[in-house]
């Protein structure tokens, strides 16, 4: 048996070596080299929807092993604003081995504006009547689009059943961290639900400093009860100054043959 013994050692000896052999080949084998973005510009403009083409404009990627990877590159994330319109980029791009390479570099957003908000409909209630602002106010962004539902309302004087002007103080911010805030008045009158009904365009309105706005010609039209135009009789009082950027109001008043009062409110924001 001592032979047997011997060989079948020698054999055990063998295998192992060659086990060894072929583990420390495959160590060696193994790609360890990560593949090289290169960007070309640190910072670019891009559009408001820009898509990834436009995103991996100039960016290219190289391995040792795989040789050009410029195809497997992705964006892996973009980052919340850095500053107004201006975010970080984050490109990744792996090779055969499963190594990853990642860089970035700086984006800025071709005319954008913070978001903006539009007032639907008359913010002048009656004491009588059910006040439900939910509906009345929107929010766009120039890169999200719609984002109403990011809107939040909150007053700091206003109470229910108490005839009085409020404020309404709302806030708005899109996904990238920038954030828009208005203060609207709300205007609860103790008078009759059959005032005459004043109907604007719009109800709130973004001007630049120095460019002035036509208040009249915001109105609709203005019907009493039985739905008589009054349209011609409204009078305007505005406290605007187009040379001073800030929130004003509009005022806009018609009676009707009766002597009930209908009231509208226009918000105005001169800006920079």
């Amino acid at each position: 048996m001592k032979p047997f013994r011997i060989v079948v050692l020698i054999v055990f000896i063998l295998v192992s070596i060659a086990s060894l052999v072929m583990f420390i080949s495959e160590k060696l084998a193994v790609d360890k080299t990560l593949p090289q973005i290169t960007v070309e510009e640190e910072m670019i403009e891009v559009s408001l929807k820009a898509k990834d083409e436009e995103l991996l404009k100039g960016v290219t990627a190289h391995d040792e092993k795989d040789g050009d990877l410029t195809d497997k590159i992705i964006i892996e994330s973009i980052s919340r604003f850095t500053s107004k319109g201006v975010s970080k980029v984050t490109y990744a791009v792996c090779d055969s081995n499963n190594n990853v390479a990642k860089a970035t570099r700086t984006i800025k957003f071709k005319g954008y504006e913070s978001p903006k908000f539009k007032v639907v409909g008359n913010l002048c209630f009656s004491l009588y009547e059910h006040i439900d602002i939910r509906d009345l106010i929107l929010a766009t962004d120039s890169i999200e689009g719609n984002i109403k539902s990011n809107i939040i309302v909150t007053s700091d004087d206003y109470a229910t059943s108490i005839a009085g002007a409020f404020s309404l103080n709302v806030f708005v911010s899109n996904s990238k961290g920038d954030t828009s805030t208005i203060t609207l008045p709300l205007i609860v009158e103790d008078r009759p639900l059959s005032v005459p009904v004043i109907e604007l365009k719009e109800y709130l309105v973004y001007t630049k400093k120095g460019k002035t706005v036509d208040f009249n010609s915001y109105i609709v039209d203005a019907l009493d009860i039985e739905e008589v135009s009054l349209k011609n009789q409204v009078t305007v009082e505005s406290n605007v100054n187009f040379n001073e950027p800030g929130t004003y109001h509009v005022h806009y008043y018609v009676t009707d043959s009766l002597g009930l009062r209908g009231h509208s409110i226009l918000t105005v924001i001169v800006g920079e």
